[in-house]
């Protein structure tokens, strides 16, 4: 399971991401749509109008972005530990020593389990970012990704 190249996480979860979008993006859109009218007294067909096309623009938006941003979330396993890369413009990269590994989750929401997937939550010794989430794993990569961390975590010993 040791790679050194970027593992992209499942389709499902792109399609989970922007169906939560969309409902961001319906509530958002309520802002605009009240500000123009505000300041255009128009009736309420138009207002209607005006909310439907500033949810499109938004959700036009949001759509390329989670396509481009979903291209470059990934991850890896590396003999020194989980590296996970994420960003589009503020690019992240968190490495997860292997030695530092306390103990490792794996969650599921009701979307997750619709598209079969899991989130590993590996929890590490220290108190800033003592957790560091990886989304969109199927739930059989997820055990096997915890079982590789839990095995070799617990072969290094640090004392």
């Amino acid at each position: 399971m040791q790679t050194n190249e970027l593992t992209q996480l499942q389709s499902g979860y792109l399609k989970i991401t922007r169906i939560t979008w969309a409902i961001v993006v319906m509530l958002i859109a309520v802002g605009p749509t009240i500000l123009i009218s505000a300041i255009i007294d128009f009736g309420w067909l138009y207002r209607i109008l005006t909310y439907v096309l500033t949810w499109l623009l938004f959700f036009i938006l949001m759509w390329w972005y989670t396509k481009h941003w979903f291209r470059v979330y990934g991850y890896a396993l590396q003999p020194t530990g989980l590296r996970i890369h994420r960003g589009l413009f503020w690019q992240q990269q968190h490495l997860v020593p292997r030695n530092r590994v306390q103990h490792i989750d794996i969650t599921t929401g009701p979307l997750e389990r619709r598209f079969g997937l899991s989130q590993l939550v590996v929890h590490t010794a220290g108190t800033r970012n003592a957790s560091v989430t990886l989304p969109g794993l199927k739930h059989d990569d997820a055990v096997a990704l915890r079982k590789a961390l839990i095995n070799t975590a617990q072969m290094d010993d640090t004392v």
